[in-house]
């Protein structure tokens, strides 16, 4: 597997775009290091809806899944901060789900992304997408049973988190390139631009 590692946590959710400015601040400025800070967890990266600005995909890395069932990452779901439990509740239509990299081409982050969820029985375009002017491709299968203990974050959401059976999820080097590849290759796809990105290695020691 890539130095990637071979897990990642991707949520999709919907936020207000009165409460935007909020949601990005907390996002960057406490939440991302809060999360990469956690036991195994190598990156995490927020994108933005580029036709629906709504809408937005949060996207993590991790070493193995093993990640996202450490004590320490759920003390900090039992215990959200201040802010946390202010932006929790403006979460809607929120999926959550820990997944096992089932291919991967290329390393890194992209500036933008194109995310198919689909059925587990879908076939996706994996060999299709990875290309040069593709950044990364992930082939992701959903693990519906790790990390999803209930805890206080989760009940500050509204409503229960869906979960992916499976998704395609390809990085590019600009937002034209990813609404380019959704055209030809997955109509049905989601584009996101990138907002910001924290890696293991940018955290203070």
């Amino acid at each position: 597997m890539s130095r990637g590692g071979t897990a990642v946590l991707a949520i999709w959710v919907d936020i207000d775009p009165a409460d935007d400015a909020f949601f990005e601040h907390w996002h960057s400025r406490e939440h991302l290091e809060e999360r990469v800070s956690c036991p195994g967890w190598l990156r995490g990266s927020r994108f933005k809806g580029v036709t629906q600005p709504g809408r937005h995909l949060l996207f993590y890395d991790a070493e193995t899944a093993s990640a996202f069932e450490s004590e320490t990452y759920y003390a900090r779901l039992r215990a959200p901060s201040e802010m946390s439990r202010a932006i929790f509740p403006k979460f809607r239509n929120t999926s959550r789900t820990v997944c096992a990299v089932e291919q991967r081409w290329g390393e890194g982050i992209g500036a933008a992304v194109l995310t198919v969820r689909m059925k587990a029985s879908n076939v996706a375009p994996f060999d299709r997408l990875a290309s040069p002017e593709t950044a990364r491709v992930d082939l992701l299968t959903g693990r519906a049973n790790i990390g999803q203990a209930p805890t206080a974050e989760k009940d500050l959401r509204d409503g229960a988190d869906q979960q992916i059976e499976r998704a395609l999820v390809a990085f590019f080097w600009s937002v034209e390139a990813a609404q380019a590849a959704r055209d030809r290759h997955a109509p049905e796809g989601e584009v996101f631009a990138l907002r910001h990105t924290v890696s293991k290695s940018d955290l203070a020691t």
